[in-house]
């Protein structure tokens, strides 16, 4: 009777580059609980070329400026739980919005290697501007926090969090927290009634939102508050404040410090706020997948406009907004990322449909030929936009 080999089925059989894939959606912890059961796996725990595998896919190549820290210690205490956040993160600041960046730096000379998170600042237009830039500007930098082994004490415990945004104050501890899910929203109280805030993400406008992004951390529930019963009926100075909205929102980050001074760098609002929370950041999608295509290119479609923009919003200056496009109608949308409080961040800015091309009466034909040149050289389509009074009431 001829014998029947049995399969090989153990982890151990799978190729190198499967494994990795494996590892790299696993805590740390089990990770290094895998490499321990066996000997085939023992061998690649004290290997230093499969901690450095993991960690190219966050684009680390040089550990040179981790404190002479291995391979091993920079993925498990850093990369692996904060790697995932790379990228930019949208607050949900009551009108104005705000956006950080969390970016990866491998360190030099003087700085120690570490994960950075930068908020995006525009610039305050001056009185004499009131009709704004016609262009939109490009974002300058402030640091908030910092992600390193600077303040760790051994050379195998975890990297801290501490923060760089206090100015005079030397940098000091920070917390950056995953929360669950919450209903609560914002709601805007004048002297004549209350005014529902856009939900930020909401029932429309939640496509943006990288689910895949998140820490790899313990989620702590979010803090609840509702302020319905807790504010006066009727106020003379217009309020914002926290009520429970129809939408569920999906978990966020927040950053917190000891001293206060990351929730002091928030966009300046007009409007007293009440709101004893600190803001939620959701991972806005980015997809660098798709680079600018020439639109005279034969394979430009208007679908190549979908993802995020810098727009120039008159005496607000520039703000950053979300495109979507839809098939089923072909049209695109622009949603406020960050705005003001004229329109706020999470409102429809304008809507256009990509159907059939429109033609331009007289009027209008003009007013093209001055802003652009020929229009023959151009396709124009239809589309609303939105506008409204301070408070967006």
């Amino acid at each position: 009777m001829k014998t029947i080999p049995r399969t090989r089925k153990g982890l151990e059989y799978l190729p190198f580059d499967v494994l990795l894939q494996l590892f790299d959606n696993m805590p740390a912890r089990d990770v290094v609980h895998v490499l321990c059961t066996c000997r085939a796996f023992y061998s690649l725990a004290s290997d230093d070329a499969m901690w450095r595998s993991l960690s190219s896919r966050y684009g680390l190549h040089d550990n040179t400026y981790f404190g002479g820290r291995s391979w091993y210690i920079v993925y498990t205490r850093l990369l692996h739980t904060y790697g995932p956040m790379l990228g930019l993160w949208a607050g949900d600041h009551a009108y104005t919005g705000n956006v950080i960046e969390v970016r990866l730096e491998a360190g030099d000379l003087h700085t120690q290697g570490g994960i950075a998170f930068d908020m995006w600042c525009f610039r305050v237009l001056e009185p004499e501007e009131f009709g704004g830039p016609e262009m939109p500007e490009l974002p300058t930098y402030r640091r908030l926090v910092r992600v390193d082994f600077t303040g760790t004490s051994t050379q195998n415990g975890p990297a801290t969090t501490r923060c760089c945004c206090g100015g005079r104050l030397p940098t000091h501890r920070a917390q950056l927290s995953l929360l669950s899910s919450t209903t609560l929203g914002f709601y805007l109280l004048t002297r004549q009634g209350r005014y529902p805030h856009p939900d930020f993400p909401s029932a429309d406008f939640h496509a943006w939102v990288d689910k895949s992004r998140y820490p790899r951390q313990m989620c702590s529930p979010a803090p609840y508050i509702d302020q319905t019963d807790l504010v006066p009926p009727q106020r003379r100075l217009a309020m914002v404040y926290t009520a429970p909205t129809a939408y569920l929102k999906p978990c966020a980050v927040s950053l917190t410090c000891e001293q206060g001074c990351i929730n002091r760098q928030r966009p300046f609002l007009g409007f007293e706020e009440a709101s004893p929370f600190h803001p939620r950041y959701y991972p806005l999608c980015h997809d660098d997948d798709h680079p600018w295509m020439d639109p005279f290119s034969q394979d430009w479609s208007a679908k190549n406009l979908a993802g995020l923009w810098l727009g120039s919003h008159g005496p607000h200056g520039t703000e950053v907004l979300y495109v979507e496009w839809t098939t089923h109608p072909p049209r695109l949308r622009a949603w406020k990322v960050t705005g003001d409080e004229n329109v706020p961040r999470g409102a429809l800015s304008w809507e256009a449909s990509m159907g059939d091309p429109v033609r331009l009466s007289g009027s209008e034909h003009a007013l093209c030929a001055k802003c652009l040149g020929d229009p023959v050289a151009y396709k124009f389509f239809g589309g609303t936009g939105t506008f409204s009074g301070r408070g967006f009431m």
